[in-house]
């Protein structure tokens, strides 16, 4: 199967791509690293917000009560890590927030802000740190408060809010939690197999090639996105059915996901996390069997000046993970 200009129509080539990560905090002041694209939207002021998990009081920091929620995509892994915080001192006070790579002790994303009393705090990590997607692996978050805080966040302001390359958190920081991080998922949550030769990347096709991956599944099986980003395509066509674009704002790259069942459940221009359902598996369009038709667009993007590529080793890698 092939997606061309010429077999879509007009398509929309160039697009804006943001958000990569979400930090929210009522009345704080924060600098935070973790790639373009950061925003923080005005907190409630009447409401406390509603919290996914208990606080408990942090270890070494009895004015600080902390809880992590993870966002679960694989086995026991996580691809995005949220963390809730309270102070119960009795004026503002200063936390630091670090995400650590437990492999070598460095800090990888930093937030800094000032926390009134009494006025939860939330932040959310979703893999991304100041130079790219964060290695799979394992990661804790820490959280540090006074003097550790105030004197690392000069260093952050200088950094544009990221600490420094190769740092490891203040001396003084206290775990809150640990996790593992995964920073894609196999995109087909049920039984499978890769078919043929003739559903390999390349195989011939009436005037074209291959410029995908089947995935052979049943009809109506789960999918859900590979690797979180933007939805820039959701649309119908009588070679790839219901078929979906999700780009990825940090490597440019495109992901495309072709003969769903339905049209895909997320709409153009919408924020997807890892693993969030988009739809299931059908066989709509110019397809003979239930299958997902999976394909990897290099940077910057597809049909924006971007080639598809063999998305096969990447999928068996995934799937071993998942």
């Amino acid at each position: 199967m092939q997606l061309g200009p010429g077999r879509l129509g007009a398509m929309t080539t160039s697009f804006a791509v943001t958000v990569a990560l979400v930090l929210a905090g009522a009345g704080a002041a924060s600098a935070a690293t973790g790639g373009a694209g950061i925003s923080t939207p005005p907190a409630p002021q009447a409401k406390r917000p509603a919290r996914s998990v208990a606080l408990a009081p942090v270890p070494g920091i009895p004015q600080l009560a902390a809880g992590v929620a993870l966002r679960r995509v694989a086995r026991r892994a996580a691809s995005a890590a949220t963390l809730h915080y309270v102070s119960h001192a009795g004026a503002p006070l200063q936390a630091r927030v670090d995400v650590v790579r437990l492999a070598d002790g460095f800090s990888v994303f930093t937030s800094t802000r000032t926390v009134p009393p009494e006025t939860p705090q939330t932040l959310r990590w979703n893999g991304r740190t100041a130079t790219g997607l964060a290695l799979d692996g394992r990661y804790e978050l820490r959280i540090a408060v006074g003097t550790a805080a105030a004197a690392s966040s000069t260093t952050s302001a200088v950094a544009g809010g990221a600490a420094p390359v190769s740092a490891p958190p203040p001396p003084g920081s206290a775990r809150v939690g640990a996790f593992t991080f995964v920073g894609a998922v196999f995109p087909v949550r049920g039984d499978h197999d890769y078919g043929e030769s003739a559903a390999r990347f390349g195989a011939g096709r009436a005037g074209h090639r291959h410029e995908g991956q089947d995935v052979m599944a049943d009809c109506g099986t789960p999918l859900v996105a590979a690797r979180g980003g933007v939805v820039v395509q959701r649309a119908r066509q009588w070679a790839a059915g219901n078929y979906l674009v999700i780009q990825d704002p940090l490597t440019d790259q495109g992901y495309v996901y072709a003969h769903l069942r339905r049209p895909a459940s997320v709409r153009e221009g919408q924020r997807v996390e890892t693993g969030q359902p988009i739809g299931v598996v059908g066989e709509t369009g110019d397809a003979t069997a239930c299958h997902l038709h999976f394909e990897i667009w290099t940077a910057p993007g597809w049909y924006a000046g971007g080639a598809p590529i063999d998305p096969l080793e990447t999928l068996q890698a995934w799937d071993r993970l998942s």
